[in-house]
């Protein structure tokens, strides 16, 4: 059952459409005229974190936002330009520091794909910097971000090295944060946690630079390996977030009809083809986007594209549109199985129960010696509820 849309939720969606156009102004003032509670709004603008795309399409359409909501947004959007500015400096840096070591790297979203996506660096909301390096550079990586002033505090930099080497092998990559800026990096040898989501072998190879202004460029990926990417990451992360489908949206928008149908070819040949039309169906839904008639109708007759549609509606519109599913009781129940949608290969199913079954924060509690590893599935719900109870104990002291 596809969930209602709120008001709110629908005006934050309009104003998540891009390029601005007199269609879009006017799906913005269409949805500013219904029955709608402003404070509501700015906060379903902030968890959907397309603060600056809302601040973008309003200004642009002009309907009549309470002086106090304005101001906010208005504030926050100015915040988020010079956030933006200091990371995109910060990833020219560090592009600069890979560059004389030697050490290949591509910057994912970020800078690059406000670029590309929105043509400006004010836009699009970036909470850190994603770096991704070979998985054979890991270490000189590692070495030269700590070098730059980074320390590792995901996981914590307590932890040994077995541990360390455990959480390599299930992990995608490790959180860093600058000492003096408090700039956040994630650093990644694999796009995803599920080794045979998304195949990877010519990502560097085929990455470009991206202006940013002049001379000054980051890189990143290629169009057909960035689409297919931000199509995946949303579908595993059940689109929650309306900012990862705009940026989708914009990167389409930008493209011919036959480029609409070549991305969407790329990315069933990575192999997460459903994740892509997934992004698809949705953009158009919600968006606006213009998408081939004829290939929305092939989607929409598969019964398994339609759950996961409502799936990511339902986990987008979490608690009114305000709150994210994994701060809800059983939120990430639905959004968890859909992830076993995304793939028809067996091997992706396997990687996945193996994912669920084994609990990084079980690797941190106990360390189980490398032959008694496979108790980890079992042990997973005794160590729950171990952690839950010596909470429970603490917090009545």
């Amino acid at each position: 059952m596809t969930p209602s849309l709120s008001q709110e939720f629908l005006l934050a969606a309009a104003c998540s459409g891009w390029p601005p156009s007199d269609r879009r102004s006017e799906a913005i003032r269409e949805a500013a005229r219904g029955p709608l509670d402003w404070d509501r709004f700015l906060r379903v603008a902030i968890r959907h974190r397309v603060v600056g795309l809302v601040h973008d399409g309003l200004t642009r359409a002009g309907p009549s936002v309470p002086p106090g909501v304005a101001q906010a947004i208005g504030a926050q959007a100015a915040a988020l330009v010079l956030k933006n500015l200091a990371l995109a400096a910060e990833g020219v840096r560090l592009q600069r520091l890979f560059a004389e070591a030697n050490v290949p790297v591509v910057f994912i979203k970020g800078a690059p794909l406000a670029m590309l996506a929105y043509g400006n660096l004010g836009l699009r909301q970036s909470k850190d910097l994603d770096l991704l390096v070979p998985a054979e550079s890991t270490p000189a990586a590692t070495a030269l971000v700590e070098r730059a002033g980074y320390r590792r505090f995901d996981p914590p930099a307590g932890i040994s090295k077995a541990q360390l080497q455990l959480l390599t092998r299930m992990r995608r990559d490790f959180g860093y944060v600058h000492e003096e800026s408090q700039v956040e990096i994630e650093l990644h040898w694999r796009l995803f946690g599920n080794p045979y989501f998304m195949a990877e072998t010519s990502l560097i190879a085929s990455s470009r630079i991206v202006p940013l202004t002049g001379a000054i460029g980051m890189r990143t990926l290629a169009d057909e390996d960035l689409f297919p990417y931000l199509c995946a990451h949303g579908a595993l992360h059940w689109w929650y977030q309306l900012k990862w489908l705009a940026d989708v949206g914009a990167l389409l928008a930008g493209a011919s009809t036959d480029g609409v149908e070549r991305l969407y070819g790329a990315a069933e040949a990575r192999g997460v083809g459903r994740a892509a039309a997934l992004a698809l169906l949705l953009c158009q839904r919600l968006l606006r986007t213009t998408v081939p008639d004829h290939l929305i109708a092939t989607l929409r007759e598969s019964a398994t594209l339609r759950w996961l549609e409502a799936t990511a509606l339902k986990a987008m519109t979490a608690g009114n549109s305000e709150i994210e599913p994994r701060d809800i009781s059983f939120g990430t129940t639905r959004g968890n199985l859909s992830c076993f949608l995304l793939s028809r290969s067996w091997r992706y199913w396997l990687a996945e129960l193996t994912g669920h079954a084994t609990c990084e924060t079980d690797v941190l509690t106990l360390l189980l010696p490398k032959q008694l590893r496979f108790l980890y599935p079992i042990l997973r719900v005794p160590l729950w509820l171990w952690r839950h109870s010596s909470h429970r104990i603490r917090s009545l002291r």
